[in-house]
């Protein structure tokens, strides 16, 4: 499950640091079927039946809705995203220590003192604390949907890793969870189509004022 887990990380940095915003979007499809993946696992392993249906909601969600709807909003967008508050190196070196130093010690902390949570739970803080570090460091909007986005699948796997010791309360608020991120983030999707609407109208009417001016 490790080697799973490293998978998911590294397509989270990917999605995270990625210049082209559409690389960034395509990331995410990886980045969740690598998900789907390990509830799917972690479902067999602990004879968990509910985690197939949460898997098979996931692959519809979170691999392909989603990603969909971001890309149809690159289609009006520069695929560059806009200038971060970290230099993009600092950036990338910064990701690289969250990602990796940040998942070894989450790790071992849940060795040390919550052995009886599941192996999804460090992966899940670790994308949890990654995601809230590029929100604070990203300009651009798109970035910043990726980073809410990241976020909640941190919390997601969070909420998995208590559901065999807390059954009917944790399902409960990971299905509550989901709606409630599914239904921001398609509020957040129209505004940002909006958004760039408006920008198009601005960057169309200063053209043709600098062409009535020529």
């Amino acid at each position: 499950m490790e080697i799973l887990y490293i998978i998911i990380l590294f397509f989270t940095f990917l999605a995270g640091e990625a210049k082209s915003l559409k690389f960034s979007a395509l990331s995410l499809v990886p980045h969740s079927l690598f998900i789907v993946v390990a509830v799917f696992a972690i479902g067999y392993i602990h004879e968990i039946p509910s985690f197939y249906i949460i898997g098979t909601v996931d692959l519809i969600v979170r691999a392909v809705l989603m990603p969909v709807f971001l890309l149809k909003c690159l289609k009006n967008r520069i695929e560059t995203e806009e200038k971060p508050s970290v230099s993009h190196p600092l950036s990338i070196a910064l990701s690289i220590v969250v990602l990796s130093v940040g998942f070894h010690f989450v790790e071992i902390f849940k060795a040390s003192q919550l052995p009886e949570v599941l192996s999804s739970f460090s992966c899940g803080l670790t994308l949890s604390i990654y995601g809230f570090y590029l929100f604070i460091s990203k300009k651009d909007m798109v970035k910043m949907i990726i980073s809410f986005f990241i976020i909640e699948n941190g919390i997601h796997f969070l909420i998995i890793s208590m559901i065999p010791h807390m059954p009917k309360l944790i399902e409960i608020s990971l299905t509550f969870n989901f709606v409630v991120a599914v239904l921001f983030f398609v509020y957040i999707v129209v505004r940002l189509n909006e958004v760039f609407f408006r920008e198009e109208i601005k960057k169309f009417k200063e053209l043709n004022s600098q062409r009535s001016e020529q």
